[in-house]
């Protein structure tokens, strides 16, 4: 149970640092620059790790490491792009199809076999989130926002089916590897400042106020998601208790949304009932993952 409860808070950091994000973005913080500053302070948030290690950098850590890093450093593009085009409560459940496309790259790259039991819950898992993340009846949807969240759905299912692979390498340390992967996000982010609007140093009152908010849980998941996916050999099961990031955001949007002012804040009760019956279907499938691993 030890990596699923990891991805279980790894989801509810994730549901409260879109809501902060999604509010820095709405305020001025700038997309890629918001990007860089998170990046920068996760790769902070990773510099213990290889202490943990205890042991010096090999050649595959090193080449492993960057190409993870390079998915990742992507990924996290397409979803700052996603929540600065539409609402976190809708891109953020769907990102939740990451689950399917870990079980997809795990058995389509090494045709990995999966209970049954185990695709159920990332079918349950994600029928969920497009309940979930559905737009409220007369509002006009943004499909450019929910095309992005896809496609980093598919970044982050990739690097999470690719790192428990990587890491049962002889001359690989998941320590080390994980350190790697975030320092080459990090030293990309620098790619990002040519991109900013505006200047990109300097404080920018309310919208760095919600940044550093969003950015403290945002790292948080990444290092709880990086310890479930990166010791545990159970990537589909870990992201499907990570699926309820989807849950959070909605909760986190009428809740704490309401409260700093985000554009979400309320839905119809149609919407609500809808996004019920995802979540009923979510639960679902998280007391089916155990079973299935």
């Amino acid at each position: 149970m030890t990596p699923l409860l990891l991805a279980l808070a790894a989801g509810a950091c994730y549901g409260l640092a879109a809501i902060f994000c999604k509010r820095a973005l709405e305020t001025g913080a700038g997309t890629f620059r918001s990007l860089a500053y998170s990046n920068w302070f996760i790769t902070l948030c990773f510099i213990p790790f290889p202490f943990f290690a205890e042991e010096g950098f090999t050649r595959s850590e090193i080449t492993l490491g960057s190409m993870l890093g390079v998915i990742f450093c992507v990924s996290q593009a397409t979803c700052f792009l996603a929540l600065r085009r539409g609402d976190a409560s809708v891109a953020t459940p769907i990102m939740g199809t990451k689950t399917l496309c870990v079980a997809l790259f795990g058995f389509l790259i090494y045709t990995k076999s999966l209970p049954d039991q185990t695709w159920l819950a990332a079918i349950l898992a994600v029928v969920a989130v497009v309940l979930l993340g559905w737009p409220a009846k007369g509002s006009t949807p943004s499909f450019l926002s929910m095309g992005l969240a896809v496609l980093t759905a598919a970044g982050f299912g990739l690097t999470d089916a690719l790192v428990p692979e990587f890491a049962k390498a002889d001359d690989v340390n998941p320590f080390n590897l994980l350190f790697l992967m975030i320092l080459t996000v990090g030293v990309l982010s620098f790619l990002f400042i040519p991109m900013t609007r505006g200047r990109f140093l300097g404080w920018r009152g309310q919208a760095d106020k919600w940044l550093v908010l969003g950015t403290i849980p945002m790292a948080a998941q990444a290092m709880l998601m990086s310890l479930a996916i990166g010791f545990y050999d159970v990537p589909t099961e870990a992201n499907v208790f990570y699926m309820s990031r989807g849950l959070w955001s909605i909760v986190f949007a009428a809740w704490i949304g309401r409260m700093i002012g985000a554009s979400e804040a309320s839905a119809p009760k149609a919407v609500m009932f809808r996004r019920f019956i995802g979540a009923a279907l979510l639960l679902a499938g998280i007391y089916l993952a155990p079973a299935g691993g």
